[in-house]
C-alpha cells in the first residue's frame, strides 16, 4: 500500500485545502484547478450525501455559509442533487459532484468524509474510477473510516484530529492508516517521530502563516494543508535560503 504524496524536494508535500480556499470559491472545480496550477501536490475536498444519494462536494452540512444566491439555505442531506444545483456560490460557481471533482483533478486527492452516510458510496466511486492509487479517504469520524476499511480493505485511509489524542493514535494503528493530520499548534518532533514509528505520515493543518509553516517544519511533518498553495510553495522556497 503506497503512502500519500510528498514533495520531491525533501520538504513537505502541499495539500490544497478545499482546492485553494484562500483565492477561489472553496470546494469548486475552479478551486481545484487553481490549487493544482499553484503547485499543490494533492487536493483536499469534502463530501456529503444528498437526499437522493448523490455525492456532493461541500464542507458544511448546510449550504447556508457558502451560498450567495439562488437557494441559500438548507441541509445537504435534505436536498436533492437538482435542488443543490440551485445554489450559487461565490464567483458564480456551483457545487460539484464527487465524480466531477475526481474527473477534473490530476493530482492526488484527499477525500474527507463529512457525513458517515457518504463513506461507502464515496469509496465505491473512487474504486470504480480506478483511483485507489492516488486517493486517500480521510475523516475525523473514526466509525466512517471503519466503514471504508470494511468495504474496501485495499483503500488508503487517513485519520484527522485536532490534536494527537490517544483515540486518534489508536485509530491510526487499528486502521493501518497512512496518515494522521493534526492541527499545527499540537505538533512537535516527538509526536511526529512516534507516528512515523507506527508507519504513518503526519500532516500539519492549517498552514496559513509563515509561523505555522516554521512550526510544521520544525516538527518534521511530511505534508502541510494550505488554503493558498502558491503562497505556501513560495514560503517553502524562501525558507530553503
Amino acid at each position: 500500500m503506497s503512502t500519500p504524496v510528498m514533495s520531491q524536494q525533501g520538504y513537505p508535500g502541499i495539500v490544497g485545502h478545499r482546492g485553494a480556499a484562500a483565492v477561489s470559491a472553496e470546494n469548486t472545480l475552479t478551486a481545484f484547478a487553481r490549487g493544482e496550477a499553484d503547485g499543490a501536490d494533492a487536493i483536499e475536498l469534502d463530501v456529503h450525501l444528498t437526499a437522493d444519494g448523490e455525492l456532493a462536494v461541500i464542507h458544511d452540512a448546510t449550504v447556508d455559509r457558502t451560498a450567495i444566491a439562488g437557494r441559500t439555505t438548507g441541509a445537504v442531506s435534505a436536498l436533492t442533487w437538482a435542488q443543490l444545483q440551485d445554489v450559487e456560490l461565490a464567483d458564480g460557481e456551483r457545487i460539484p459532484s464527487l465524480a466531477q471533482a475526481l474527473a477534473a483533478i490530476g493530482v492526488e486527492v484527499h477525500v474527507e468524509i463529512k457525513a458517515a452516510a457518504a463513506a461507502v458510496p464515496a469509496t465505491e466511486l473512487v474504486r470504480a474510477a480506478g483511483l485507489l492509487d492516488r486517493a486517500v479517504m480521510t475523516s475525523f469520524d473514526i466509525d466512517a473510516l471503519r466503514h471504508v476499511r470494511a468495504f474496501a480493505p485495499e483503500v488508503r485511509v487517513g485519520v484527522i484530529s485536532a490534536a494527537p489524542t490517544p483515540q486518534a493514535r489508536d485509530a491510526v494503528r487499528e486502521l493501518s492508516a497512512v496518515s494522521l493530520a493534526v492541527q499545527v499548534p499540537h505538533l512537535d518532533h516527538r509526536v511526529v517521530e512516534e507516528v512515523h514509528a507506527e508507519g504513518a505520515l503526519v500532516c500539519g493543518w492549517p498552514v496559513l502563516t509563515s509561523d505555522d509553516l516554521r512550526t510544521a517544519l520544525a516538527a518534521g511533518v511530511d505534508l502541510v494543508t494550505a488554503d493558498d498553495p502558491a503562497w505556501c510553495r513560495a514560503a517553502l522556497a524562501d525558507l530553503r535560503h
